[in-house]
């Protein structure tokens, strides 16, 4: 999870591991999957806030590379929970999934296990910033 902007040296070294990684094979998990996975691992309760659901599915069709995702005419259907001190929603449709916490170290030990999880799919492979930071953090 990056919560510092980036410098001109980590971005040439994000560029290297994507370089070195180009073998890597797509192994993207669905929403349904990371969902099952999630419930199973932390054990969450359901959040039935719509205002957060909302958020979530707002954040996916306002990114143009996560709205990419969508299948044509489809919209997000997200699912929140809250665990500990964080909230996750995932999106069922394209497996995206969003984690806020007043602490931090919380939000990326979820954000990061969710993300090598869910794995890379074909477009994403194409970015040597999402390839970079499943390297790093696998």
């Amino acid at each position: 999870m990056l919560t510092k902007e980036i410098t001109a040296e980590q971005v040439a070294e994000y560029r290297r591991i994507f370089e070195e990684n180009r073998d890597l094979v797509p192994n993207r998990k669905t929403g349904a999957q990371v969902e099952a996975y999630f419930c199973g691992k932390y054990s969450p309760q359901k959040y039935p806030s719509k205002d957060f659901s909302r958020l979530v599915a707002e954040e996916i069709v306002a990114n143009d590379f996560s709205r990419e995702k969508l299948p044509q005419g489809v919209l997000p259907r997200v699912v929140c929970y809250r665990t500990g001190g964080a909230l996750v929603g995932i999106d069922l449709v394209t497996g995206f999934f969003h984690v806020e916490s007043k602490d931090t170290a919380e939000s990326e030990k979820i954000y990061d296990d969710l993300f090598l999880f869910r794995g890379l799919d074909e477009k994403d492979l194409q970015n040597f910033f999402l390839v970079a930071q499943y390297v790093l953090i696998k």
